[in-house]
């Protein structure tokens, strides 16, 4: 209140001896007999004040006061060095970890690719294996029951390679809104029943600069893990935000200097999580479910990372857990359309999709007319091979799913093909061990991908192949010659 002089002294020899005011009647309400204070600014711009205060009896206060700045000095000194000190540790304590999650990313992503091929095998085998054990129930359970787990391991594997990439994403300005609702109509047909997706998005435009298809898996792992803890059902919010960082802000994972962000908010009604299961949520292999493999947290803060970014954790047991991604906001104009800012969509083009099974087809069409497309399913390859000899011309792409066998997937393919040459097939198969490429070739087959589909993989092979198709019957209609079918 009273301040200080130009060289940060406060000195008052006597209180009573003080003009008569506020500042007086308030040293005497303290007790004060006599007071000097010593003020000065440390390292980082605070105000640091020490004082020494004659209390109870009269007290002569020196006009020079050594000992008292020396003990300032001394004490700033020890505030700064444990702060350099708590400092020094933390950045010791992240650069262990960042060493620890290289040498694990060298290390895992170095043999992903030879347990992929050993993968590929297993699914392959016991694919031709089904052809042959007929109707023994027995039999047929333990080869699902094999495929699956080697599809489960292929995931896992997946999960991998993508953590222990170690290259830097290939930016591009990106519409933060796109992201986010291109994640939202694959999530509709994906979520469980009883969980509700809500989204909130500002009115002015957020861009971010990135890899659209890795931050789009950042909202799909974290949207997915937050269903997984309302299994009761509950609500997920999706919202995105515009900040500006007048100074430094740190996060529960990471830090951010000054400037302008955009945030992507994933939020939750669900079980919440305790401290001890927070501290250690985006560790690789960490998990609390039993089918869970413990890399989809960990891949979501590798991508933040690499897209220089950073993340925010809020939970509590019982009241759910908020999750912010922090991304550099980007002032660059869209490179592309907001649409296809995320992955590639169809213009209501017609699909023909046959698969063994009425789930698979059901589950599929809805992933399909997420993506833009108008699919017509079946359940059986008889009817599907009808409805294209009835109306060839109807479709503008064929998916052909897995059959009881890989060489009957294939052959069905073949007989699409044979009955219209025009559309592009594409194979989706749980393995290729009995395929070559002169097979796919001589069948009429544009691209494989894997089975059971994913939105991925089946729209960039969709989008190549109507887009190549329409390119190729262009020219050959503008010179009077019928299109050149696809091989």
């Amino acid at each position: 209140m009273i301040g200080t002089s130009a060289d940060g002294v406060l000195r008052i020899p006597d209180v009573n001896h003080m003009p008569i005011g506020p500042y007086r009647s308030r040293c005497l309400d303290l007790g004060l007999g006599a007071w000097a204070c010593l003020q000065r600014l440390d390292s980082h711009g605070s105000v640091v004040a020490l004082g020494f205060d004659a209390v109870g009896r009269p007290h002569r206060i020196p006009r020079e006061l050594p000992l008292l700045r020396m003990a300032l000095e001394c004490v700033v000194q020890a505030v700064e060095r444990n702060a350099m000190e708590t400092e020094r540790a933390r950045l010791e304590a992240r650069l262990r970890h960042a060493q620890r999650m290289e040498r694990i990313g060298v290390f895992t992503s170095g043999i992903a690719h030879n347990f992929n091929n050993i993968l590929g095998g297993i699914l392959g085998h016991s694919e031709v294996m089904a052809g042959h054990v007929g109707s023994d129930a027995k039999l047929v359970r333990n080869l699902h029951g094999i495929q699956r787990s080697a599809e489960r391991a292929r995931d896992l594997v997946e999960q991998i390679m993508l953590f222990g990439r170690r290259d830097e994403p290939n930016g591009k300005p990106l519409s933060a809104s796109a992201l986010v609702t291109e994640a939202a109509s694959l999530l509709n047909v994906s979520l469980p029943a009883g969980v509700e997706l809500m989204i909130y998005q500002p009115p002015s435009a957020a861009i971010v600069v990135g890899e659209p298809a890795q931050l789009q898996q950042v909202l799909l792992n974290l949207c997915r893990n937050a269903a997984h803890a309302m299994p009761a059902g509950g609500s997920i919010e999706l919202t995105i935000e515009l900040h500006e960082l007048a100074e430094r802000r740190t996060l529960s994972h990471g830090g951010l200097e000054a400037g302008h962000y955009v945030c992507l908010t994933v939020s939750d009604n669900g079980s919440g999580m305790d401290d001890a299961t927070q501290a250690r949520i985006f560790e690789p292999f960490f998990t609390t479910r039993s089918s869970g493999n413990g890399l989809g947290l960990a891949t979501v803060r590798e991508i933040v990372r690499r897209h220089g970014g950073a993340l925010h954790v809020q939970s509590r047991v019982g009241e759910g857990s908020r999750f912010e991604i922090w991304l550099p906001r980007s002032f660059s104009e869209l490179e592309v359309d907001l649409e296809s800012a995320a992955l590639p969509r169809g213009r209501g083009e017609t699909v023909l999709l046959v698969a063994q099974d009425a789930e698979h087809v059901l589950r599929d069409e809805d992933m399909l007319a997420a993506l833009g497309y108008e699919p017509v399913g079946f359940a059986d390859a008889d009817s599907a091979l009808a409805a294209c000899r009835t109306r060839p011309d109807r479709f503008d792409a064929a998916i052909v799913g897995a059959q009881a066998s890989t060489a009957a997937t294939v052959a069905l393919a073949a007989a699409l093909h044979a009955i219209a040459p025009r559309i592009p097939v594409v194979l989706a198969t749980k393995a290729t061990i009995e395929i070559d490429a002169e097979t796919l070739a001589s069948s009429g087959i544009f691209d494989v991908v894997r089975w059971p589909i994913r939105a991925e993989e089946i729209a960039v092979a969709l989008d190549h192949g109507i887009s190549q198709n329409q390119a190729r019957q262009r020219p050959s209609r503008h010179r009077g010659e019928p299109p050149h079918s696809l091989h």
